[in-house]
């Protein structure tokens, strides 16, 4: 037996030492943002709860690790936040807490979810990506993404997420292809049911409630909501890039038993013909039930929502400054009675037309509060903006854009008709000053909601570079409604990426 161990160490030894060592990169890196924010009139009046403003923390630790070929990686982002200052605390008790101003006696705290109290040690970590990526073998150009990852279509106009998912991706000569599977959410793990039992003319029906919880899949039951996608893009030329997408959703995660189905379709044009860069994207989205499947579920009936938007912009250098010019239009629920007009979406963080405004959409580069909508359904929008940069150090960008509604009746807090008939109205809503409400669902007439325009946006951005890789950034943006008090918001922001 000793004689057969020695063996086999000398064996296991040759082969370790026959064996190549695989060397392996590791990178480490991190998004550090601390944000100082102070809003006005959110809400278009001024009121309790109209002006928030505080402090916040955000951390994004990310850690990736491949072969030294690049065939192999694996990628872990985390996020610790956002870390709101004075909310929650740490473990309770008198050790580890005492007991004077603010917080309560025995040390006991107001919990421990953010962690921005005193004490600080909340629970705060989250997982962001979490994800293998890797090349197919006999040098097909295909990669392959699986995991917790980010999924961006141009502008965040229908979706700017991370969601759980694989995706297919490359490139050959000047073309670019995607191909992706997400699953964005499951729903009831055991969804009603009736039951009718008759006894000559005489049934009876009885319904089982639902037993689970929203958002939960159990492995046995077709409950998810899939997304899939297809996508390529042809390089033509440096002023000539087109591309094309389309999605299929099929929604089997909401209370209706019956599977909704959703589609959107994408064209984009971008080009760079010297004196100016231009992009373009139009959508058309469709959701039976809308986006959660359920669009007027009371009535035993899902709603078809079903519209269109476009974005475009052209972009002018002129020595040190950059003016852009851009637009959009998208449609919205004319409250005709039926189904709705309104362009859908999934998970969206559109910011204006072109992508670059503060207020109107999802609140820009400075996303502690959203004073408008993240997507452009029932919304046109059009202006303007200057970019300059005096010194290496310091970049400067002022915009200026003017949005209103397709139809009064995009905007649902607009009563449109008493009589009408038909699902309830899907997109934004909007009130302001002198709104006087006339049906029982909140809708009404006045203000906002009578108005065919909605608001002027005035906004300012400042990034300096203070050191390597720290910027400190600012901010300050006016939207002025037509009806209702000027929303105002003011950010500094200490920003530290590598």
């Amino acid at each position: 037996m000793k004689q057969f161990c020695k063996l086999m160490a000398i064996v296991a030894l040759a082969l370790l030492v026959a064996t190549p060592a695989m060397a392996l990169d590791f990178k480490f890196g991190a998004e550090y943002r601390v944000r100082f924010y102070d809003m006005v009139n959110q809400g278009f009046s001024d009121g309790p709860g109209t002006n928030p403003g505080g402090v916040q923390v955000r951390i994004r630790p990310r850690f990736d690790v491949s072969d030294d070929n690049g065939n192999m990686t694996a990628t872990l982002r985390l996020e610790i936040g956002d870390i709101e200052w004075g909310n929650g605390g740490g473990a309770s008790g008198v050790t580890n807490a005492g007991t004077n101003g603010n917080v309560p006696a025995q040390g006991a705290r107001i919990g421990n979810g953010s962690g921005g109290g005193i004490g600080a040690d909340g629970i705060n970590v989250e997982t962001k990506w979490a994800y293998v990526d890797f090349a197919s073998p006999m040098g097909i150009p295909l990669r392959w993404r699986a995991g917790l990852q980010p999924w961006y279509l141009p502008k965040g106009i229908i979706i700017d997420d991370d969601v759980a998912g694989l995706r297919a991706y490359g490139a050959y000569k000047m073309l670019s292809y995607d191909f992706g599977w997400y699953r964005a959410s499951s729903g009831q793990a055991s969804p009603a049911t009736t039951t009718t039992v008759c006894t000559n003319a005489t049934c009876t029906t009885t319904a089982s409630a639902i037993t689970s919880t929203a958002n939960f899949s159990n492995n046995v039951t077709d409950n998810n909501l899939d997304y899939y996608q297809g996508g390529a893009t042809v390089n033509w030329a440096k002023w000539l890039n087109t591309g094309a997408y389309y999605i299929y959703g099929r929604n089997a995660a909401s209370a209706n038993p019956a599977v909704a189905s959703q589609q959107f379709l994408g064209l984009t044009v971008t080009g760079d013909v010297g004196f100016l860069k231009y992009d373009l994207d139009w959508l058309f989205g469709q959701q039976n039930g809308g986006n959660s499947g359920n669009q007027n579920q009371a009535a035993n009936w899902r709603q078809n929502v079903a519209g269109w938007a476009v974005d475009a912009g052209v972009h002018i250098p002129v020595g040190p400054v950059l003016i852009h010019v851009v637009g959009s239009d998208s449609t919205g629920d004319k409250q005709d009675g039926g189904n709705s007009e309104a362009m859908p979406w999934i998970s969206p963080s559109w910011n204006g037309a072109g992508g670059l405004y503060e207020l109107v959409g999802s609140g820009g580069n400075y996303d502690a509060t959203e004073t408008s909508q993240d997507y452009p359904a029932g919304l046109w929008m059009l202006g303007g903006g200057v970019e300059y940069r005096p010194v290496k150090a310091l970049w400067l960008r002022g915009m200026y854009g003017w949005a209103g509604w397709t139809t009064n009746s995009a905007n649902c807090a607009f009563n449109r008709s008493a009589t009408a008939t038909g699902g309830p109205c899907y997109g934004p809503s909007y009130r302001g000053t002198g709104f006087t409400q006339t049906a029982t669902n909140g809708q009404g007439i006045g203000g906002l909601a009578g108005s065919s325009s909605f608001a002027q946006e005035i906004s300012f951005r400042a990034d300096y570079d203070l050191w390597t890789n720290f910027k400190i950034q600012g901010a300050a943006g006016w939207l002025i409604p037509t009806n209702g008090d000027t929303v105002s918001e003011y950010v500094l922001q200490l920003y530290y990426n590598f």
